[in-house]
């Protein structure tokens, strides 16, 4: 989002900047811890292919599809990010194929992606910054990311264990189902992270002579997309699902329709909080918005769990987004209206 709000070139290279030292920083713990813990989960025989997969995609955190997206950049992100990844796929998959050796991929996928990453932070951070004083000190770079470090971290809590949650107190059948409703809402999730990512370069853009004008259109587009979207996943997500893993283990009709809310909530919220919350200071807001999510819905997740409904589990999931939204609105559309009007 800053890189979205830089006016010129050397602002953007700032962040960039600070970024990768912070992101190092970070791969200090991150690397080793998840080595350990991928030992610790994976049998024998798969080991070695388990940890190299796990720090494989651990390295994908350097990549600068953020910083890409930020500035408006389709072709960067295309050659730094998407191209290698895709090489690495399509070299890897007949070597795996004709060797069994799943080893491959990870290590193509390191080999061509990490040094892509390391010339685009050379060409684009390492190009302006000098000694200069103008980068902050690490231990402050660090402090700033921590609230929002925080959010993510709570919203995984919330958003990533509606599964584990669900198989833990579900008979196999109805687990299996309830999976399939949750990995419809997901791949429609990826609908509304690409619509935030093609809008918060031109929403952001502090040349912009109507930001109001911009925000509206985002907020409409999301709204959208969380109607059509909500609408589909309610009404033909046993339908589709069934076809794609199987009539036995389709998504029920009413798991169907509370994915559906959740996602018509999670897609409104999206753009109230990356484009006019975040960018206007009020991270402390997000965070506790997150947190009464995470607490609505791991209780009533665990709640549905434990008396082995599946619907009751769904209704966790849309009830942490709705959380979300109904603490964010009010917040959120204070911060629209500080906005700057179209000039006369």
């Amino acid at each position: 989002m800053r890189v979205a709000r830089a006016t010129d070139a050397r602002e953007k290279a700032v962040v960039l900047h600070e970024s990768i030292h912070s992101r190092l920083v970070t791969a200090v713990i991150a690397f080793p811890a998840v080595v350990a813990a991928t030992y610790l989960v994976s049998g024998p025989d798969y080991r070695l292919e388990s940890i190299a997969i796990a720090v494989a995609m651990t390295a994908g955190g350097f990549t600068p599809a953020w910083f890409c997206i930020g500035e408006g950049n389709p072709r960067g992100l295309m050659v730094f990010d998407a191209l290698p990844k895709l090489a690495a796929s399509l070299v890897a998959l007949p070597i795996v194929a004709f060797t069994g050796a799943v080893l491959w991929y990870p290590v193509l996928l390191l080999v061509l992606t990490l040094p892509l990453y390391a010339i685009h932070a050379r060409s684009t951070a390492f190009a302006y910054i000098r000694a200069d004083g103008m980068n902050r000190e690490l231990r402050h770079v660090l402090r700033t990311l921590a609230p929002t470090a925080a959010i993510d971290a709570t919203g995984n809590a919330y958003g990533s264990t509606a599964i584990p949650i669900a198989t833990a107190g579900l008979s196999p059948t109805d687990a299996s189902s309830f999976a399939s409703a949750d990995r419809a809402y997901r791949i429609g999730i990826l609908a509304v992270v690409a619509i935030a990512n093609a809008f918060q370069a031109w929403v952001l853009d502090p040349h912009a002579r109507d930001a109001r004008a911009r925000n509206r259109a985002a907020i409409l587009a999301h709204l959208g997309l969380g109607v059509a979207g909500g609408a589909s996943i309610a009404l033909f997500g046993p339908w589709v699902t069934g076809i794609l893993f199987g009539a036995a283990v389709a998504a029920q009709v009413l798991p169907s329709i509370l994915f559906g809310v959740a996602f018509l909530c999670i897609s409104t919220a999206t753009p109230l909080i990356r484009n006019l919350l975040i960018p206007g200071h009020r991270v402390k807001t997000v965070l506790a918005a997150t947190i009464v999510a995470a607490i609505v819905g791991l209780a009533v997740m665990i709640s549905g769990s434990a008396i082995g409904s599946p619907s009751v589990v769904a209704l966790g999931v849309a009830a942490s987004e709705f959380s979300v939204l109904a603490v964010l609105i009010i917040p959120a559309l204070r911060e629209y209206h500080r906005l700057p009007r179209r000039p006369q």
